[in-house]
């Protein structure tokens, strides 16, 4: 079946009272310009819904939301319709065929081709949806989607506004020390670049797992000498190593949940996100106001 890019007009869009993209892509036109950056990536389509009511006349904010084992964008994002409405995001949800999650050479391997690929994708979302888009997006990621959510934000920390990482059941330290998986040690083997700790300390950062998600045997033990043997203790150990490098983050750990997705922990992950994105958009006001008054806001 040959591979289609969605595209869907913005204006269309907001005029409609609701329309979703649930697995009807529509066939790129081929005298468009637009290259398929999904080609030859486990990344089977791309859901996209607008806000139902538009909030304002600026470039929308993208939520990313990135699915687990086993699932697929439509239902992964059928949940978080409501909140993207309520906050005026662009809900982009691919659906991802991903390989072996416990064989670190597979991660290895996967993960940069998919945040390539989504970074590709998201630089030509504006023209794909026919309006504009924030550059800084917003990423909520659960069990494998999660581990992909924040290895994107260390990869391209120039790309993410904030992330929320629900459940992960590995994850990539950001330490000089450890190579990819591991670590960020050789990222620039992946990327071309080394790990920009000083973007990476820009990027707002929210873990959230299931006090009940303990079970060591549902995690692979290649990682238990760096994080930690269950989800509760490596959600932990990321955590401390983000902070230790002096960026922000954020654990929360939810009493009786066990590693599934819970409403509560939707709406935590979702509040988190949203105050991310209203604290950058107040001080790009202050920003703003200052500079039309003539102050310069570095004194």
């Amino acid at each position: 079946m040959p591979r289609t890019v969605t595209r869907i007009g913005l204006p269309l869009l907001m005029a409609a009272l609701c329309l979703w993209l649930v697995g009807a892509q529509a066939t790129a036109d081929p005298a468009d310009s637009v290259v398929d950056p999904l080609a030859g990536t486990p990344i089977r389509g791309i859901y996209v819904r607008a806000p139902q009511t538009p909030t304002s006349t600026k470039p929308l904010q993208v939520l990313l939301a990135l699915h687990g084992m086993g699932g697929n964008g439509p239902d992964f994002a059928r949940e978080l319709i409501e909140q993207a409405d309520r906050n005026g995001w662009l809900l982009v949800a691919p659906t991802i065929d991903y390989g072996d999650w416990t064989n670190p050479s597979v991660v290895a391997n996967e993960d940069p081709v998919l945040i390539q690929a989504l970074n590709n994708y998201l630089d030509q979302l504006p023209q794909l949806v026919g309006g504009p888009t924030r550059h800084l997006v917003l990423i909520l990621g659960h069990s494998r989607g999660a581990q992909l959510a924040h290895r994107f934000a260390e990869f391209r920390p120039d790309r993410v506004l904030a992330i929320a990482a629900l459940s992960a059941g590995t994850y990539t330290m950001p330490e000089n020390d450890v190579r990819f998986p591991y670590g960020v040690q050789d990222m620039d083997q992946y990327t071309g670049h080394t790990f920009d700790a000083a973007r990476f300390d820009s990027v707002g950062i929210w873990i959230g797992v299931g006090g009940q998600d303990t079970n060591a045997a549902d995690v692979p033990r290649q990682w238990d000498n760096i994080e930690g043997s269950t989800r509760v203790q490596r959600a932990q150990a990321f955590e401390s190593a983000v902070q230790q490098l002096g960026a922000s983050a954020v654990l929360r750990v939810f009493g009786g949940a066990g590693h599934g997705l819970t409403t509560e922990m939707r709406n935590a992950a979702c509040d988190f996100l949203r105050a991310s994105a209203q604290t950058v958009e107040s001080h790009q006001n202050s920003f703003l106001k200052l500079t039309l008054k003539g102050v310069d806001p570095d004194e």
